[in-house]
């Protein structure tokens, strides 16, 4: 597939996909507690753009309305010197989307996209790993409540452009 920017022609590169969710419930709390719900690194050079597009679905089975939100980020896997990964620059390439799974609406289908530049400033060769993070808060929580993130509905999927010569 070829597109076209201001920059000049992209070509389709690499398309990297998971469906393994790294969480399985979200703990229902009073803040904004991310946690991570899909990941996956791929390749990305400056002047690249990564195309995103990421889905999930959550239940709740609290008999509460719960407040869900969402967002797309990535981090540079291969900094170096190693830093841990809470410690690393996170960049958030979507911006945060929120909604609310009520008892009668029961099951939540999540949908966002994103498309990213690769900026000048990313070394080159260095792998992104893109990140779909979620959080499920309400003013009262109760102790160990939580809404259920459905693993057959979770999908990542990131297509990497590259310019083309």
């Amino acid at each position: 597939m070829m597109i076209s920017t201001t920059s000049g022609p992209l070509a389709t590169e690499r398309i990297v996909q998971t469906d393994e969710p790294a969480a399985t419930a979200l703990t229902v709390a009073t803040s904004s507690t991310m946690r991570t719900i899909l990941r996956a690194p791929v390749p990305a050079n400056p002047g690249d753009i990564l195309d995103i597009t990421a889905r999930m679905q959550v239940t709740n089975d609290t008999g509460k309305n719960i407040g869900v939100g969402w967002h797309l980020w990535v981090y540079d896997v291969d900094l170096q010197p190693a830093v841990p990964v809470a410690q690393r620059p996170w960049i958030r390439i979507a911006p945060w989307t929120a909604d609310n799974v009520d008892p009668t609406r029961h099951h939540m289908p999540i949908a966002t996209h994103a498309a990213w530049e690769v900026p000048t400033g990313w070394p080159t060769g260095h792998r992104a790993m893109v990140v779909l993070q979620a959080a499920a808060f309400r003013t009262t929580p109760a102790a160990g409540e939580t809404v259920r993130v459905d693993q057959e509905y979770c999908l990542l999927t990131i297509r990497r452009l590259t310019p083309t010569p």
